[in-house]
């Protein structure tokens, strides 16, 4: 067997030196940590008190799988299926990119104006995540998330009943629908990577993530966001707002593209990085 022992501590140390080379100590800590909980169902004291207790044969080749997987640049959040995000567990796998914590700060970001919406669409949707954390802040509003993938809607609505919040999840394309009612925020975290920037990106995410979620063509890198503008002229009320995530690299052109079409206090906001990673602005 690939562990000298069956005990939990061998296959700990086995887990760590395996992922060594690609990940730091406290990304594996936290990786173990999950896969004891998710798989195995431990607590926080099981994992304390447990060392020297003993897997099953098959416990320790599902282990093995999870270390395989990400030795082959898979996401650890596709392969344990599920991430936290904004107070949610969301169900994560290959119909749509993995939810970030820089979204997270756009959730955020919304939730700090102080308002009550009531009436919220979400465009490019993906798992839903940001439409689910914002009917979970704002229990009355209704709100709707848009995706031209069939497959990141059904995703998304099995995250709503995993969450337990009633919201609409519709496959429509975002560069061609036509809004039928008015809203109070319109909020997107839509592709906005030139297809150029690929050679700059990690495995995980070029050769796992979908690709329509993430790029956009080389000499339009804004085109999505030209287009919720148009959306938002047609349905977007007076003095209501709109929550972006952007590419740091065009931010402040995609300010300059707000700020032209009737839109006011445009404002660029940081991630906890520092990097130019969002966009708040008003309908005037």
């Amino acid at each position: 067997m690939f562990v000298a022992d069956n005990r939990v501590a061998s296959a700990k140390h086995y887990f760590f030196d395996q992922l060594a080379e690609l990940f730091s100590n406290s990304e594996c800590k936290s990786m173990w940590t999950n896969v004891l909980t998710t798989y195995f169902g431990w607590t926080p004291s099981d994992i304390l008190l447990k060392g020297n207790e003993r897997f099953s044969e098959s416990d320790l080749l599902r282990i093995r799988s999870v270390v395989k997987r990400l030795q082959a640049n898979e996401p650890f959040q596709y392969i344990i299926g599920e991430t936290e995000f904004a107070g949610l567990l969301l169900k994560t796998d290959h119909r749509a990119l993995i939810p970030r914590p820089e979204t997270e700060e756009l959730v955020a970001l919304v939730a700090n104006l102080g308002l009550a919406f009531e009436a919220v669409l979400d465009l490019c949707t993906g798992s839903g995540c940001i439409a689910l954390a914002l009917q979970m802040k704002f229990p009355n509003a209704k709100v709707r998330g848009l995706d031209l993938s069939a497959d990141a809607i059904a995703l998304a609505k099995e995250n709503a009943q995993l969450n337990n919040l009633d919201l609409a999840f519709e496959v429509a394309d975002v560069l061609h629908w036509n809004p039928d009612q008015t809203f109070d925020l319109i909020v997107s975290n839509p592709p906005y990577i030139p297809f150029e920037e690929q050679g700059q990106m990690q495995a995980n995410v070029l050769d796992f993530e979908p690709h329509m979620a993430l790029f956009v063509p080389d000499n339009d890198p804004l085109l999505f966001y030209s287009r919720i503008i148009e959306i938002a002229q047609k349905s977007l009320n007076q003095e209501a707002y709109l929550a972006l995530e952007i590419h740091e690299k065009f931010a402040r052109e995609t300010q300059a593209l707000f700020a032209g079409l009737g839109f006011k206090n445009v404002t660029i906001h940081t991630d906890l990085q520092g990097k130019e990673r969002m966009i708040l602005a008003q309908k005037a």
